[in-house]
């Protein structure tokens, strides 16, 4: 019926290929997503018409025509042979496959995010029938400048694009969040640690550890009057662990071992 190419000759491994969230907004059937940019973008899903994006202001590659939707890279930017290049986010993204929430009661949307960057330098490859290498010749990751050393930043977003507030943790929130009509959001971190924050205000109201790293999906459900969530751990390598490992390596956790924990709500 229609398509939307958000970013028309992408060079930088910057994703926007994650979920897509159904609001309607003052009247506006819309549809929203953020990907490794951490753009918010809303578009009309009946026409595919832009509406807009709101920058979380971390990344340093491009600019969005606030009209049309119009992506400009900025002078410098594009990869070259053997020239290093800095630039944020790094491959990893700020927003990745961890799902954002939204919540109907705040009409707003909860992002986990990993606050990064990346220098490198990029090599020739083979031309040949199924690949002749990845072009990575040197890779370094990088705290973002904007981070005070913390990697992982859950935000709550208005669907106007306001931020209504941020939590920062030392290591990455590492799993997609979950909202509930209880007025709560849950999310997991790097760090084993499984949070609930009150999704008005971002006051923590509960949170435990876990043997590892919180990964996957949070989920509710029901059996009879007692409602659970059920939250996942591991260590794959979906987790982008080489940042935490390398950025925050007074943090540790086991190398192995997976887990499904499940709560009651009193």
């Amino acid at each position: 019926v229609w398509y939307y190419q958000h970013l028309p000759g992408e060079t930088h491994d910057m994703d926007e290929v994650f979920e897509r969230v159904l609001v309607d907004v003052d009247g506006r059937r819309s549809v929203f997503t953020m990907g490794k940019l951490g753009i918010l973008w809303q578009l009309d899903r009946e026409t595919g018409q832009f509406v807009r994006a709101t920058d979380l202001g971390y990344q340093d590659l491009l600019d969005v025509d606030p009209v049309t939707g119009e992506v400009s890279y900025h002078p410098g930017v594009m990869p070259e042979l053997g020239v290093e290049l800095e630039f944020c986010p790094s491959h990893s993204g700020l927003k990745s496959w961890r799902a954002m929430a939204y919540s109907p009661e705040t009409e707003a949307f909860y992002i986990p995010l990993t606050l990064n960057c990346q220098r490198s330098v990029y090599i020739g490859v083979e031309q040949r029938e199924g690949g002749g290498g990845e072009g990575l010749g040197q890779r370094e990751n990088l705290h973002h400048p904007a981070s005070d050393g913390n990697l992982g930043e859950f935000v709550a977003m208005d669907v106007s694009g306001e931020i209504l507030w941020s939590n920062r943790k030392r290591t990455p929130f590492n799993s997609a969040a979950l909202t509930t009509a209880g007025g709560l959001v849950f999310v997991g971190d790097w760090d084993r640690f499984v949070h609930a924050y009150d999704v008005v205000t971002g006051e923590s109201l509960w949170e435990t550890r876990l043997p590892t790293s919180v990964q996957g999906f949070p989920i509710t459900y029901a059996v009879g009057e007692t409602q659970y969530v059920a939250i996942s751990t591991g260590t794959v390598s979906a987790s982008w662990s080489m940042i935490p490992l390398t950025l925050t390596p007074e943090k540790r956790r086991p190398t192995g071992g997976n887990g499904l924990f499940v709560f009651a709500l009193p």
